[in-house]
């Protein structure tokens, strides 16, 4: 009963994290980028951006994912439902700050670095090449950090609750 108990809360959690990871996401995008309003370039039909902040939204969805797809402990009874439940939040709230943040710097280190392309202001323009190239950077940014989440994840879920029971 405390399997199902978590499992049904960690679907609720899934949902509610999705749309604030997806909207953090943009905000967070939308204010390390200050003389662009991503807001206002989709509001007027810009397809280049977009896809860009799709990609972020899609993004920091398979980071949560590789954080939510982790086994529960097998004495989920024993620890009590919501002490693990409290744990696996401040896993996933990790996992969403971490990646916002390393999406961010990734955009940023590579504008840096493709310094003869300003990204942003090809992205106002509608450049789609710039676009997909971007979407590209943060999809496999994100994919390449859901491995290491999922291992934060555990630590949350499996070693926390046994730290805080001393």
């Amino acid at each position: 009963m405390a399997q199902l108990l978590v499992s049904v809360a960690q679907i609720v959690m899934a949902v509610i994290l999705g749309v604030i990871a997806a909207y953090l996401g943009v905000v967070l995008f939308n204010r390390a980028t200050r003389h662009v309003d991503e807001w206002a370039e989709i509001q007027r039909g810009n397809a280049a951006m977009g896809l860009v902040v799709g990609s972020i939204i899609l993004g920091i969805a398979f980071v949560l994912q590789s954080s939510l797809a982790i086994e529960l402990p097998a004495d989920i009874g024993n620890r009590g439902p919501l002490y693990v439940l409290l744990a696996h939040a401040a896993g996933l709230i990790v996992s969403l700050l971490l990646a916002l943040i390393a999406i961010v710097f990734a955009a940023a280190l590579f504008d840096k670095l493709t310094g003869q392309i300003d990204e942003l202001a090809e992205l106002q323009r509608g450049n789609l090449a710039v676009a997909a190239m971007m979407s590209g950077l943060v999809l496999a940014v994100a994919w390449l950090m859901a491995g290491a989440m999922g291992q934060i994840m555990k630590w949350f879920v499996f070693l926390l609750p046994s730290f805080m029971s001393f």
